[in-house]
């Protein structure tokens, strides 16, 4: 039912953003589902059609001008570096919401008799209970410029004890600056800031200031505004269970179910329509609360938080090598080669700054949207080691080029091409990021689609227990068992296991680093397992409870080695 209401989901995004459904092409649906299918087009129809936006002439004419492309100069004496770029990435990425689709649908449904049915059809679907919430949330975030709170983070055990376990000072604003002020416990007087052009962090017990590059970004405080009406939009359901006052504010209380996750409390400020506080389920006798205690809304940051000074007795470390120039030249000059600049970017994008790094060779373009809202970079190096793709990572090609493609945190695609290597991140789509690498004239990007088919199948299929997985889900969500989340360390416990069935002391008997991912859809995956000491030469695994970066990934089956292999 899930996979049904997914692609429904995603068919009537399609439609709504007045592009042809893959449905529309391959065929090959249920007549069951065709009926649906043909059901939501009807509605549709009762919408006024599409108009092309004012500057479509301005775009079209941009998009058949000339194009050109940068040209390599020299290569980098510093490329022995090159292993610093090759950090793993750490789990969590949006995906489409549903309040759209509802909202769409109920539009063409309120104008027909038949459309009672269909609204019942659907809502068995997309059991969105509350989307007026949702819309009047995403209105209210859109007129906060900066808003300054005092957080309050508690945590409540099952005897019902309750113990704050930090307090902090937070300012944000509708560009992505923020000044974060920690108060008590071991990080206390600890300050972090970042200003959209760099981040640094005070640290008063080692009288030490820190230097981070300001993008990208893998640190945000927790109950951050923008963030939680997010999870709000691609929740399955929101529903209204009461009211409650909360620091001294009349709150709705809403009961909000996750995909694949356990439901959490958000209590919604009546007058602002935005969260106050945010309570988690129950997991492992322990219940988080985070509350805003005080919370104003301004129209700025104060200057002085966001500018850097370094405090008297304090000592500098900067961890961030990067140099910004004023052109691509002195970017050149610095990194060793002339970089290749992306062309025909996507609209709505502006060119925001150019940087090198010594360290590592390195020449970085920086976009912005207008707002400051989204960002991109588009990374170019000297090639060092092979490409070896991130275990959680995609694997998708550019160019005819394997390519690496992360969906958490901030959306990736890195791959490599005649000597060098190229990255392209950013908060953002990972559609959008393929059109910045198709700007680099690499060639065609390819997406796998989660529909997409393993090439292999298991000779052994593992029997799945899902309330088993379920509950093991919602145990990584509470953060145990985190190594759950990635496909490679769930095929070295299983066929570790394989080989010591009665339990596994010491070092695993197989090693981690023995273990490829060939393939991965972001739905299933196809784990390699090279040397002879082990049982297994192929393990597939897929994600059962939940398809994005946050789910866990369960073994359906394995090949084992074939005895002519094996030692």
């Amino acid at each position: 039912m899930r996979n049904q209401e997914k692609k429904l989901s995603e068919y009537i995004d399609r439609l709504n953003e007045e592009k042809m459904p893959k449905e529309h092409k391959s065929g090959a649906n249920s007549q069951e589902y065709e009926e649906l299918l043909k059901t939501v087009r009807m509605v549709r129809t009762l919408r006024e059609p599409a108009q092309p936006s004012e500057d479509y002439h301005e775009r079209l004419e941009d998009a058949l001008g000339p194009t050109g492309s940068g040209e390599d100069r020299a290569s980098c004496r510093l490329a022995k570096s090159t292993d610093k770029s090759q950090g793993k990435n750490i789990p969590n990425r949006d995906k489409a919401t549903h309040r759209l689709v509802k909202r769409t649908l109920i539009a063409g449904m309120a104008t027909v008799a038949a459309g009672v049915l269909l609204f019942t059809s659907l809502n068995v679907l997309l059991p969105f209970n509350h989307p007026g919430i949702v819309s009047a949330m995403v209105r209210a975030l859109g007129e906060v410029k900066a808003y300054h709170g005092i957080l309050e983070v508690v945590e409540t055990n099952g005897l019902g004890e309750r113990m704050t376990q930090l307090k902090r000072e937070v300012w944000a604003d509708k560009e992505g600056n923020y000044y974060v002020k920690e108060d008590g416990g071991f990080s206390d007087g600890q300050v972090t800031v970042n200003n959209g052009h760099m981040k640094w962090q005070l640290r008063p017990g080692e009288e030490k200031a820190y230097i981070f590059e300001a993008f990208p970004d893998p640190y945000r405080f927790s109950f951050e505004l923008g963030k939680e009406v997010e999870e709000v939009k691609k929740a399955l359901t929101v529903k209204k269970i009461g009211e409650e006052k909360i620091a001294g504010r009349m709150a709705d209380i809403m009961e909000v179910t996750p995909d694949g996750g356990a439901a959490y409390k958000l209590w919604i400020d009546q007058e602002t329509d935005l969260p106050l506080q945010k309570q988690s389920a129950t997991q492992n006798a322990l219940q988080t609360t985070v509350t805003y205690t005080q919370i104003d809304f301004e129209d700025a940051i104060p200057e002085e938080f966001l500018s850097y000074s370094l405090p008297d007795g304090y000592e500098e470390i900067n961890k961030n090598e990067e140099q910004f120039v004023n052109s691509i030249e002195e970017a050149g000059d610095i990194a060793g080669f002339l970089p290749a600049i992306p062309e025909n970017i996507p609209q709505g994008y502006e060119l925001a700054g150019i940087s090198a790094n010594m360290d590592f060779c390195a020449v970085r373009f920086y976009y912005n949207t207008p707002d400051k809202s989204s960002t991109v970079m588009v990374e170019q190096l000297p090639e060092g080691k092979e490409l070896d793709p991130d275990t959680n990572a995609i694997l998708g090609s550019v160019g005819g080029n394997e390519a690496e493609m992360i969906l958490s945190g901030e959306a990736s695609i890195r791959w490599q091409r005649k000597g060098y290597e190229y990255k392209v991140l950013g908060n953002t789509s990972l559609e959008e990021l393929a059109l910045f690498a198709q700007g680099l004239n690499q060639g065609e990007v390819l997406i796998p689609a989660e529909e997409t088919e393993p090439v292999k199948k298991p000779q052994i299929e593992i029997p799945v227990d899902l309330e088993t997985e379920e509950s093991d889900q919602k145990s990584v969500d509470a953060g145990h068992s985190p190594w759950k989340l990635d496909p490679a360390f769930v095929t070295q416990v299983f066929a570790s296991l394989l080989l010591s069935p009665q339990g596994i002391t010491g070092d695993y008997p197989i090693a981690y680093d023995d273990i490829s991912i060939i393939e991965n859809n972001g739905i299933e995956a196809v784990a390699q397992i090279n040397g002879d000491a082990t049982p297994a030469r192929y393990v597939y695994l897929k994600r059962l409870v939940r398809g994005d970066d946050t789910g866990i990934w369960t073994v359906v089956g394995y090949d084992p080695v074939a005895k002519n292999q094996q030692q």
